[in-house]
């Protein structure tokens, strides 16, 4: 950024009838004011500037320079270049909430084939026009199902995502509302629990995860059917949403809403993100979804045309009729999700989710047949799964990633009574010459046996 020059400074201060800038500060009391420089380190030219970033970025591992079998959340997939040059038009990339809907037709139809493509993977009649991320679409539709349901209680399982939890306990916290986990059976929702607790307690939604954090795949069926029976909603994440192309969709199995993160499709692994999330119901609850909705409909000439059809949020209506007060949305990353399910069609999508599925299932053949590391659960899995190591998970892991090699996710802060176990992910990316070279490495490992026990 080019300053302005002394010249100008005293031009502008000129036309506003002052004599210097210290006094458009007159209105704030000399005692809080800082009589001292800030503990910044001192201006750098352009070049200085550049060569400091660079030696930063020295010190980052990039995922392409080692082998990952970390997910947990955020997945790596391979994303077609069309994505990335796509998003990276103008037309998008500069575009924002359109204020004024009619005049951005391109925006609205993209954002339209987002809430299209969303209901037909996960199975729902309806979705918004995306939202901040998976963890806060998640906790939004916990407060719609209190809208919908008139109750207080929310019921939580412990294989929902910790991270999501906690956003959603952040919610609920300051509205001072009662949050219950329930505990797992074998790595799933204990359906016993559930029946128990709403059986003596209202309670507006169960909340589970599609697959679950640790990998499994939840009984929803039955899940929704206690929860129909007690009058409560089964509120369904999808994390992974690639999961679908294989899986049958949440709303075909007793899902009322549906929340989820859109990162798998199309976006890559960075640092946290962006990413995009998403709420989908069915027409029932439709005017109680937060955020907003694009419709399609013919303008007066008849031609084809996009407009806000629901803007059930604090800029639009009323802040004590808006369904939420949560404004962002990620367009951009909504549009990148589009492109890349567009790009990859049915059969596409169905293959990669293929992938990820038998190649997870080889991995867990081959590492488990060493001894070195063993299963922690028997239910069915997608691409994630839970293995315990001989050592702690910390050891183990720091003795992989000297081999260049990301062993998944450790349990023992989530989950303690788990004890030394990792939670480990394998996609489409992951080359059957990595899987098998992890195998080797537990096989070689001085540290590490077939009875899966310390040398000593």
């Amino acid at each position: 950024m080019i300053g302005a020059t002394p010249s100008e400074i005293k031009q502008m201060l000129s036309a506003i009838g002052i004599g210097a800038i210290d006094e458009l500060f007159s209105d704030i009391p000399e005692e809080v004011k800082l009589k001292k420089g800030l503990k910044v380190p001192p201006a750098m030219s352009e070049q200085e500037l550049r060569r400091s970033f660079s030696e930063l970025a020295k010190k980052n591992l990039a995922l392409a320079d080692q082998t990952s079998f970390l997910g947990a959340g955020v997945y790596r997939h391979d994303i077609p270049s069309a994505v990335k040059a796509l998003i990276s038009r103008g037309e998008f990339a500069t575009a924002y909430t359109p204020y004024q809907a009619e005049a951005s037709q391109g925006t609205l139809q993209s954002i339209y084939e987002f809430q299209t493509l969303i209901c037909k993977l996960v199975g729902m009649d309806v979705a918004n026009a995306s939202h901040y991320d998976g963890a806060t679409s998640l906790a939004e539709a916990a407060l719609m199902a209190l809208d919908i349901t008139g109750k207080e209680n929310l019921l939580v399982s412990r294989a929902v995502h910790p991270h999501y939890r906690q956003v959603v306990g952040t919610y609920f916290h300051g509205r001072n509302l009662p949050i219950k986990e329930t505990p797992l059976f074998e790595g799933l929702t204990s359906t016993e629990e559930v029946e128990a607790y709403l059986s003596k307690n209202p309670t507006a939604a169960l909340l589970v995860q599609y697959p679950n954090f640790l990998g499994l795949l939840e009984p929803l069926e039955a899940l929704a059917s206690i929860c129909k029976k007690h009058g409560t909603l089964l509120v369904v994440a999808v994390v992974e949403p690639v999961a679908l192309g294989l899986l049958k969709p949440p709303g075909e199995r007793g899902a009322s809403i549906v929340a989820g993160e859109g990162q798998s499709l199309g976006i890559p692994p960075s640092f946290g993100g962006p990413h995009v999330g998403f709420i989908a119901t069915t027409k029932e609850y439709m005017r109680r979804i937060p955020g907003r909705l694009v419709g399609q409909t013919l303008d007066s000439k008849g031609k084809l045309a996009y407009t806000l059809t629901l803007q059930a949020r604090e800029q639009h209506i009323r802040r004590e009729k808006a369904t939420s007060n949560v404004c962002t949305n990620q367009s951009l990353c909504a549009v990148a999700n589009a492109i890349y399910l567009s790009l990859l069609g049915k059969e596409g999508f169905k293959e990669v989710s293929a992938q990820c599925y038998h190649k997870a299932h080889y991995a867990f053949r081959q590492w488990t047949k060493t001894g070195a590391l063993k299963p922690l659960f028997n239910a069915p899995f997608y691409h994630e799964f839970v293995l315990r190591t001989p050592i702690k998970a910390s050891e183990f892991m720091n003795l992989m990633e000297k081999e260049k090699i990301l062993s998944g996710y450790p349990l023992t802060q989530d989950y303690p009574e788990f004890g030394d176990a990792i939670l480990l992910t394998v996609t489409e990316v992951n080359r059957r010459e990595e899987i098998d070279c992890f195998t080797r490495k537990l096989e070689e490992a001085p540290r590490l046996t077939r009875e899966g026990c310390l040398h000593g």
